[in-house]
């Protein structure tokens, strides 16, 4: 686990007090929106510290990060427009650590009165403020985040116009850990791109360490933890410990699980004739139920069995990001215990939904691939096979090891479980397409591995004999 140093306790309890640091325990209200368009239980904002004491508590706490990373350098700078305060605190608390250095700020426009007259054309000093640099000069650079880097780049081409200088370093005051909307990590890509070192004062992982060990901040902790699983990068869930979710959504390793693709007036009937069956692991509940009458299903259903209630929207995940939290909210309140997700509209979207579903204690099953032909595009479909696969990787890389898979296409469910398992997952398969679409039940459970589901519904609703139709299929496992 992490080692927080002491200066990144007290940086982290000095954002609590200032209400720089924002926290929030409820997954009901109050997130913030981020630029990225994520809504995120913790938000910091460095632009709140507006008093002396304030920037004083900044100052030192960059010179602590700056001299913990024990490289040498000449000069600070600070990056427009946050990092010009910056500068000048953390060069004050470097001096008051025996570290004496320089710093500079660019201007956006060059000076052309007062010491600006008297200078050579080739001198540098009307274009900044603070101690020119010069060739050779070793440079830090500061600013408050990281977020696309785009600022910080555009930092870079300034002092390559001011002279050749060296950039080890990038002091930021928190690193979010969170990976972009193209699933890379900005960071690590500045760092690739231009040899500079990024620091950063406390972490995402750390601020989540350091609340967790708070009574009061518990709740809060745990959220930043799921928001981390969903949209942190690799290092960010090294450094939380995070594994792949063990959700157990069905008790036993195989079982069949009726699609209750029926009217609300049959439902109860089936369930009633099949509920006992040890091999019936669950029941998928159809998107037919209706927003307003997950309730009426949901109680019907627990007249007769407490296994598991898998809602199907058929397809959720095909909105927009912002639409998740209030479906998941409602699907909790109406006493559903798993969501599946085919979240065809984009990464982000499918980040959005997993995040809320978690955030709600809501199990989560996602697909890619779809039974019928015609849907990806080596079948004459719209969705690319990459793409299809992409959502499977993006949900392991979140934990996420349930999966939905095409049962009457056992090719792909061996590719699939290729792909998620080179994620370090070992999948949970649950599989529709028997019966009415070809598929054989022990065909796909034999490439599929040990913990397999089949999903079956005309083949057991439309049977005029429910259970002995679901006794036959669970034979099949």
């Amino acid at each position: 686990m992490l080692d927080l140093a002491e200066y990144k306790r007290r940086f982290i309890d000095f954002l609590i007090q200032a209400d720089s640091l924002k926290v929030n325990p409820s997954n009901s209200e109050g997130d913030w929106t981020l630029k990225s368009g994520r809504t995120s239980p913790h938000f910091v904002n460095i632009g709140d510290v507006s008093d002396g004491d304030g920037i004083s508590q900044l100052g030192k706490a960059y010179a602590e990060a700056i001299k913990a990373t024990e490289i040498d350098f000449d000069l600070v700078y600070g990056i427009p427009e946050k990092g010009v305060g910056l500068a000048i605190a953390a060069a004050t608390s470097l001096a008051e650590l025996g570290i004496n250095k320089g710093w500079f700020f660019t201007r956006k426009e060059a000076k052309a009165h007062g010491e600006a007259t008297g200078a050579q054309s080739n001198d540098i000093k009307p274009k900044i403020v603070g101690r020119a640099p010069k060739d050779g000069n070793i440079i830090i650079q500061l600013d408050d985040v990281f977020t696309a880097g785009d600022a910080k780049y555009e930092a870079r081409k300034v002092l390559d116009s001011l002279g050749q200088f060296n950039l080890p370093l990038l002091a930021i005051a928190v690193d979010r850990q969170e990976v972009g909307i193209d699933g890379e990590n900005a960071i690590e890509k500045y760092v690739a791109d231009t040899g500079t070192k990024v620091t950063a004062i406390i972490t995402a992982a750390e601020i989540y360490k350091y609340l967790s060990s708070l009574k009061d901040h518990e709740k809060a902790a745990e959220r930043i933890a799921r928001y981390l699983r969903v949209y942190g990068t690799k290092k960010a869930k090294e450094d939380l410990g995070l594994k792949p979710l063990e959700q157990r959504i069905i008790e036993t390793d195989r079982s069949v699980i009726p699609a209750c693709d029926v009217p609300f007036e049959e439902f109860g009937g089936l369930i009633k004739s099949t509920s006992h069956l040890p091999k019936i692991g669950g029941y998928k509940i159809p998107a037919t139920s209706g927003r307003k009458g997950w309730e009426r299903w949901v109680e019907t259903a627990r007249k007769h069995t407490n296994k598991p209630l898998i809602y199907d929207h058929q397809k959720a995940g095909t909105d927009i990001p912002d639409t998740a939290k209030e479906f998941m909210k409602e699907l909790r309140e109406s006493g559903i215990d798993t969501v599946i997700l085919f979240p065809q509209a984009g990464p982000e979207t499918e980040r959005a939904w997993i995040y809320h579903a978690l955030d709600q204690e809501l199990k989560v099953i996602v697909g890619g691939r779809m039974t019928h032909k015609g849907y990806a595009q080596s079948e004459g479909g719209f969705i690319t096979d990459e793409g299809a696969m992409e959502m499977y990787k993006i949900a392991a890389r979140a934990g996420i090891s349930d999966f939905v898979v095409p049962g009457n296409k056992p090719e792909v469910v061996k590719q699939i479980k290729e792909i998620i398992e080179a994620e370090g997952v070992s999948p949970i398969f649950y599989a529709p397409g028997f019966v009415a679409q070809g598929g054989k039940i022990s065909d796909t459970a034999r490439v599929a591995g040990s913990r397999f589901h089949g999903i079956v519904g005309r083949g057991i609703y439309r049977s005029s004999d429910k259970e002995l139709a679901a006794i036959e299929h669970c034979s099949q496992l």
